[in-house]
């Protein structure tokens, strides 16, 4: 199957509430990306047909796993998903 793992993600600006990150696209085909945001029992996720995205409303000093997902018209996914760890400090995630 052809993967639809994003590719180069990025964080573009770190805020102590919010986090930017930016891809680019899947080798494969994908209509939409769903960002996916969780911290212990709460995820929260979004669809975006941008390459980028900026997730707010985050509580700096909290960890949070952030992934991004590109998903086909059939609405299937598969490949691995890249994620990247926020909790306020940018040089956590260099």
């Amino acid at each position: 199957g052809v993967s639809n793992k994003v590719r180069n993600l990025s964080v573009t600006e770190i805020t102590t509430s919010s986090i930017s990150l930016n891809w680019t696209e899947p080798l494969g085909n994908s209509s939409f990306y769903r960002v996916q945001w969780k911290n212990g029992s709460s995820t929260l996720n979004t669809s975006v047909f941008e390459k980028t995205t900026t997730i707010s409303n985050l509580t700096a000093g909290v960890r949070y796993g952030i992934n991004v997902t590109a998903v086909a018209a059939d609405n299937q996914t598969e490949g691995e998903i890249p994620s990247i760890e926020y909790n306020g400090q940018m040089d956590h995630l260099l």
